[in-house]
Parts: C-alpha cells; sequence; structure tokens
C-alpha cells in the first residue's frame, strides 16, 4: 500500500467563518484509537499527512461551544489528496446565536489580509458600516470624510465580494445605510490577491453579510434607537430556508437618518486674493434627516453534489433632505465687519440602487477542481435638488442684496460584468487559479443650474452641464499557490486593459468636447509565509504588489458645481490614474500579537486639492507628484488577568508628498500614530462591559495638516440566552472626535476648517438570533462572487 497521501480542508462555523484551535482526530475505520491530533490554524485550515491509500477513515472535530462533528467511510484515493471542509454548528441545537463571540477574536491576521469581527466591539452594536469602519484597525476618515487604509487614500469597498463602485459622499451615504447587525465580518486587504480587481491604489476593504450554510431554518432580527441631539433608527431582519435541493434567503433593513455637522472656516487673504475684506469667517450648521429601506433575496439550487446555480437580488432607496444655515462675516478686522452674508440652502436628495447576480458554481470534492461564473448587473440612481437662497447685510442687519440659485442635478450609473474563474489543483500541495473578467460603466450626468429672479429663472450656463462616461475593462490573472516545506506561497499576476471616454456636450456658453483614453497594465502579486511546524503559533510573512487607482467619472466632469456661493468643487479630463508599489514584512504570534513593516510608493497621487482665487474656495481632484508612506503597525490581544481582554492596535505613519502645485513646489513629510484601544471585562456569560477609545496625532498630507483626535466610547452587553442580547452603547463621551486643520500652500491665503458631528450618542439595540433544524455538514455556496473569498 502507499504512504503519503493527505486530507486536508478548512473548519468554519456555519457562516463560513474560519474556526481557529478545533482540536482534529483521525481514526482508522476498524480503530478506535486516534492515529494523529491536529489543530485547526489561524484561517482554520488543517492537514493530515502520511496516509494509506486504499483505507478507509474517520474524522472528528471539536470545539469549545460548538457541536461535535464526525465523518465516516473517507476514503484515500490516489494520486491526488483530499480536500474535507467542515462547517460545525454552535452548541444550542434549537435556539442560538449563529456566531459564538466568546471565540472569534476581534482581530484576526491572515498572510494576505485582516479581518475584523465588527460584533465585537460593543460600542458599534445598533450602528452602521462606515461606523463600523471608523472603529477597525488601519481605517480612517480624512478632512474630506474619505475612507483611508493604513495612512493611504484610494480605498475600494465591496459587498459580499462585489466592488459597490461608489467613492467620496455617495459612498458614505451608502456606507450609513448598511447595518452592522447584517454585518459578518470586515477584511481589509492593504495588498490583495491577484483574483481581485486592481482598482483601489489604498487597498480593498470587503464587507461581508451574515450567510447560513446548514440545512434548515435560520434568522434573526436587530432593533436600534440612537440619541445624540436627534433621534435615528436602525432596524433590520433576515431569513434562511436550506434543504437538501435550495437555499433560500431574504433580508431587509430600515433606518432613519437624523444629525447635525458644524462646520467653520476662517481664511485670511492676503496680496490680493480678496475682491472684499481680508478676513473672512464662515460658521454653517448643517442637518441630515432621511430614511432608507433595503432589501435582499438570495436562492441557490443544488443540481448536484458538484453543480450549484444561484440568482442574487438586492435594492436599496435612501432619500435624503439637507438644510444647512451659514454665517459668513466680510471682516477688516476680527473686531469689524465689513458685511455679513447669510446662507439659507435646501438639497433634496434621493439615492437607489438595484443590484443582480446570475452565477454557477461547480466543484469537483475528488479532483478538487473549481469552476465559477457569474453575470452581474448594478445600476446606482440619484437626483439632487438644491436651492441655495443668499442675503447679505450690513453689521447693523440692513439687507443690501439677496440672491437665489436652484440646480437639478440627476445622475445615472450602469455596470455590468462577466466573469468566469477556474481553480486546479497539482499533486498534493499545489493549486493553481485563472479566471477572466470583463466589465462596463455607463454614466450620465445632467446638470441644470438656474438664476432666480422674482418669479423668473434664467438658466446658469456657467455651471449648467451634461457629462457622459463609458469605461470598459478587461481582465484575466492567474496564480499558484501552495506549500513547499515549512514554507507557504502565493504568486499571481493580473492583466487589466483600460479603454474610456468622455463628452461633455455643449450649451451657449461652453463649446461641446471630449477625450478619449485606453492603457493596458499588469499588476504582479506575491506573498511568502514561514511557519516552523504545523503546530507552530509563529508565522513570518512577505508580500509586494502592485495597484491602479482610476479616475471617478466625476472628478472628469470639466463643470464646476457649488457647495455655496463662495465654495465650488471643480472637475478635469487631464486627470492621470495612479499607481502603487507596496511591500510588507509581518510577523504573528497567534493568537496575541501581529506586527507589519510596510513600505509604499505612490506615482502621480489623486488627491483633493485646494485652491483660492478672488476670495473662493475651489476642491478639485489632482495628480501629486509623488507619495512615499512608511508604516509600523502593532495588533494585540492579550488577557491579562481572568475575565479581561485587552484589545489594541497601534500604528505610526510616516508620509511624505512631494508635487508642483498651483505654481508652487508641494513638500511636506509628517509622522504620526493612530492608537486604539479596548478594555473588556466579562464577569458571566451573561454580562459583559467594554471600553474603548482613540487617539489620533496629528499629521501633515499634502495641503492639509490635521490636529491631532480623540475619542472615549463605553458599552453593556447583556445576554439573555444564546440567541437574545441587549447593547448599550455611549459614543464619544467627551464629545471630542472634532476633525480641524490647516490649509497650506494657498499662495497668499490663510485657511482654517473645523468640523463637528453629532458624534456623542446614546446606542440602545436588541438582537434576537435562531437557528433550527437539522445539522448538515455540506457548505452552501451562497451565490455572487464569493468564489473569490473562498480562493484565497
Amino acid at each position: 500500500m502507499a504512504l503519503g497521501q493527505q486530507i486536508q480542508g478548512r473548519v468554519t462555523d456555519i457562516q463560513n467563518v474560519p474556526l481557529q484551535g478545533a482540536t482534529l482526530h483521525i481514526y482508522r475505520q476498524d480503530n478506535p484509537s486516534p492515529i494523529a491530533s491536529v489543530s485547526s490554524d489561524s484561517s482554520g485550515q488543517y492537514i493530515f499527512e502520511k496516509l494509506t491509500v486504499g483505507i478507509y477513515y474517520q474524522v472528528r472535530s471539536k470545539m469549545i461551544g460548538f457541536e461535535a462533528w464526525s465523518r465516516d467511510s473517507i476514503l484515500v484515493k490516489q494520486p491526488t489528496s483530499l480536500e474535507l471542509n467542515i462547517a460545525m454548528e454552535p452548541s444550542s441545537s434549537n435556539l442560538a446565536e449563529v456566531t459564538v463571540t466568546a471565540d472569534r477574536a476581534y482581530i484576526e491576521k491572515r498572510h494576505d489580509r485582516t479581518v475584523v469581527n465588527p460584533h465585537i466591539m460593543l460600542s458599534s452594536t445598533g450602528g452602521s458600516a462606515l461606523e463600523a469602519l471608523e472603529k477597525s484597525p488601519g481605517v480612517q476618515l480624512d478632512q474630506s470624510g474619505d475612507i483611508r487604509l493604513s495612512g493611504k487614500s484610494g480605498v475600494s469597498v465591496y459587498i459580499d465580494d462585489r466592488p459597490t463602485n461608489l467613492v467620496g459622499e455617495q459612498l458614505r451615504e451608502f456606507l450609513r445605510t448598511v447595518p452592522v447587525a447584517q454585518i459578518d465580518r470586515i477584511e481589509l486587504m492593504t495588498n490583495p490577491p491577484a483574483n481581485y480587481d486592481a482598482a483601489g491604489s489604498g487597498g480593498i476593504i470587503a464587507i461581508h453579510t451574515k450567510r447560513y450554510r446548514s440545512k434548515g431554518i435560520h434568522g434573526g432580527v436587530s432593533l436600534a434607537y440612537q440619541q445624540g441631539k436627534y433621534g435615528q433608527t436602525n432596524n433590520s431582519a433576515d431569513i434562511a430556508v436550506n434543504s437538501d435541493k435550495w437555499a433560500l434567503s431574504a433580508s431587509t433593513s430600515f433606518s432613519t437618518t437624523d444629525t447635525y455637522t458644524d462646520l467653520d472656516i476662517l481664511r485670511k487673504f492676503d496680496g490680493g486674493q480678496s475682491l472684499t475684506s481680508p478676513i473672512f469667517s464662515q460658521d454653517t450648521w448643517i442637518r441630515r434627516k432621511g430614511i432608507s429601506l433595503s432589501g435582499r433575496l438570495g436562492a441557490d439550487y443544488f443540481m448536484d453534489e458538484k453543480s450549484t446555480i444561484g440568482v442574487n437580488l438586492n435594492l436599496r432607496s435612501s432619500p435624503l433632505e439637507l438644510k444647512s444655515l451659514g454665517e459668513s462675516r466680510f471682516m477688516s478686522s476680527p473686531e469689524n465687519p465689513d458685511s455679513i452674508l447669510i446662507a439659507n440652502n435646501k438639497e433634496e436628495r434621493m439615492f437607489s440602487n438595484l443590484g443582480a447576480n446570475l452565477n454557477y458554481r461547480y466543484k469537483n470534492p475528488e479532483s478538487g477542481q473549481k469552476l465559477t461564473i457569474d453575470l452581474d448587473f448594478l445600476t446606482y440612481r440619484g437626483n439632487n435638488e438644491q436651492l441655495f437662497d443668499n442675503s447679505t447685510h450690513l453689521p447693523g442687519g440692513e439687507a443690501i442684496s439677496f440672491e437665489s440659485q436652484l440646480g437639478r442635478v440627476p445622475n445615472d450609473i450602469k455596470i455590468y460584468s462577466a466573469k468566469v474563474d477556474f481553480v486546479h489543483p497539482f499533486k498534493e500541495t499545489i493549486r493553481m487559479s485563472s479566471g477572466l473578467k470583463t466589465s462596463s460603466t455607463l454614466t450620465d450626468n445632467d446638470a441644470d443650474f438656474y438664476r432666480i429672479f422674482e418669479d423668473d429663472m434664467i438658466v446658469d450656463l456657467e455651471k449648467t452641464n451634461h457629462f457622459r462616461f463609458r469605461e470598459s475593462i478587461h481582465s484575466a490573472f492567474t496564480s499558484i499557490d501552495g506549500k513547499y516545506g515549512k514554507w507557504s506561497y502565493q504568486a499571481g499576476l493580473r492583466f487589466e486593459g483600460t479603454i474610456s471616454s468622455g463628452h461633455q456636450l455643449g450649451n451657449g456658453m461652453q463649446p461641446d468636447s471630449s477625450f478619449n483614453r485606453r492603457h493596458f497594465d499588469f499588476f504582479p502579486t506575491v506573498y511568502l509565509q514561514y511557519r516552523p511546524s504545523t503546530e507552530s503559533k509563529h508565522t513570518i510573512s512577505l508580500n509586494y504588489g502592485r495597484r491602479i487607482d482610476r479616475p471617478h467619472y466625476a472628478w472628469l466632469n470639466p463643470f464646476v458645481t457649488p457647495f455655496d456661493k463662495y465654495t465650488y468643487y471643480v472637475g478635469t479630463p487631464y486627470l492621470r490614474p495612479s499607481f502603487i508599489n507596496q511591500t510588507e514584512l509581518s510577523y504573528t504570534f497567534q493568537p496575541l500579537v501581529d506586527f507589519t513593516l510596510a513600505y509604499a510608493k505612490v506615482k502621480d497621487l489623486m488627491s483633493e486639492t485646494i485652491r483660492i482665487e478672488d476670495g473662493v474656495y475651489y476642491s478639485q481632484q489632482g495628480n501629486l507628484g509623488s507619495l512615499k508612506t512608511f508604516s509600523a503597525t502593532l495588533n494585540v490581544t492579550y488577557s491579562p488577568i481572568e475575565k479581561f481582554t485587552l484589545i489594541g492596535h497601534t500604528a505610526i505613519h510616516h508620509i511624505h508628498t512631494k508635487s508642483a502645485i498651483y505654481g508652487q513646489q508641494l513638500d511636506t513629510k509628517g509622522t504620526f500614530m493612530l492608537i486604539r484601544p479596548a478594555l473588556t471585562y466579562k464577569p458571566s456569560e451573561k454580562w459583559t462591559f467594554q471600553v474603548d477609545g482613540e487617539y489620533q496625532g496629528g499629521q501633515k498630507f499634502a495641503q492639509f495638516s490635521m490636529k491631532e483626535r480623540t475619542r472615549l466610547n463605553s458599552a453593556i452587553n447583556f445576554k439573555m440566552n444564546a440567541g437574545c442580547s441587549f447593547n448599550l452603547a455611549i459614543n464619544d463621551i467627551f464629545h471630542s472626535d472634532i476633525n480641524a486643520g490647516e490649509i497650506g500652500y494657498l499662495s497668499g491665503t490663510y485657511a482654517t476648517f473645523s468640523t463637528l458631528r453629532d458624534s456623542r450618542t446614546v446606542n440602545l439595540s436588541f438582537r434576537y438570533r435562531f437557528t433550527k433544524g437539522a445539522k448538515n455538514d455540506r457548505q452552501y455556496q451562497g451565490g455572487g462572487a464569493q468564489s473569490e473569498q473562498q480562493r484565497t
């Protein structure tokens, strides 16, 4: 009989989340004594080696908090190894939380990503995906509210392995409508593997919603109320019915928004930059009110043991009203106002999206071959109606002028994509993956602006515009991963060809214009990992990758869009894509410590640039010459004494930016620290107490110098039973999370800003989850593009 064959696979819970530390035993079918025992690693992987071909085996798995699992009559065949994936059920059979939080760490380090389990951070409970991201290790919101990862902008956000294709305010609004209660985990990839799109120079944030994979009926309800200055709600429900042939699922969420932003801006002009007074002080109060309703439907049909066909449908609608009241003072000196501008503005926004996916999955358990095919359609529709009323007053209150402007800005985005991926194992420890993908994005942005004089509306041709943009991306990738002794490796190469065109339709004042672009690029990725033995908790990893950040269509529109009378956004068709090369070296001691050193260089970095002309503030995306970042990151999970757990994230980032900007030579360097600690006290299975906070040091980036920020949160959780819990959280207790700083390189102008949000809140939430039905070790594939997660 031949020796040297093996059984390998992953141990997960029923939501396909890897379980570390499960104990596995293997037996010969005719012998009651185990012949080998192993534990699953941080990614849930295990392996039994040197097995005999032609012999029947039994594998058993057990872990605290889960039902014991076993499989009989496993026959090892020649020449390939056998893949055996294990899905373990929670220990309570009739009523149970589908995730057992005591057995999942807040931060899990893997060779190509960091996994965050947001439900562990109790102060996020009852909130939105945006709030959960703000508390995730390495994630920040910059001076404009855009997401950064490990100090870098240009981050792509995925939902269930599909890119959202949103940036800026649209992305933030979308994330505010995703409840934390529907999120299973968040994956942070600063250097994603080749099977992911190369877009996103700052990396990828992949948000995975809850999925149920075992037979039976599963579901839950989450209710949350948040009280800041105003009250908000965030509610969701889901259900799944799984049988031998079908897996059906549905979820819905309903939330209300009622919050504010207090924005203060100070500009001091020198050298004739202002047509009026040398000091301009602006104080604006912005109130946001709206609702959001979303739904998701999914169905998988298991044609046989190898083939599955699935369909998924997602819908979302989010009407929002913004009212802003601003007072701007024009002053010769701080004590002497010359005039006062009162701005009373109102915006009514409507944002909706529809996503549909049709997929086919083939998996041969004997050979390990996998084939996945996905067809996706995604559409976003928005409509923004703006009414700006501005009146100018003398210091004594006398009105001397009044003007009104109306804007109607509908936009439409359609995205079509198709992809096919194939996985083929070679020998026992080598696997090759390849895939093809094509996608097409069509956008239509039609903006009409009018000046209102009494009952007459006159078209403002300087701002009215109609912009159409089309982009097609065709890609192919291949990668290989495997093990050689104590080393694990993964190497991939991705090719992407980009063809885009933009058409700015002219009007009576502005000429018609258009542009066409095409570029073809290769993106290599390499991962190496060393582990002294399969039982060792020590690993050393090294990775390298190259990525791209393409301009968003709105940034390419060469027209002026007003925010208020003295603040405008300007697009440019000359914006170039950014490219990044990044290397990371990591050390991990599971499950306590992981430490990472990273270096990245970005060419043609796309970043917000600011200029002031005649006292008017223009914000525009521009290409900065180069950006270099050096980072050191430390994550710690430690229990100093019984019932206490300390979670700590510490990062030091050094950022160096060099570029020519508006006739000046920009050269800024800055080092800042980000610290996010959390202390948990769990006196019993029913009660959990937690305190967490954040310190973000002052930092310099391009034109911006940011002041330090602090935040302190606390939460209490009471678990009535395995499926029912209450949570009370207080966020930003001292209301100290203020986004403030200075803007430099403005050619004779000194500018500061300060933004205070409605971040001090009290959140009360209730969660109820259940699972009923027979146990089943078959993993439901869930449809969509989730094979990207499985391959890595």
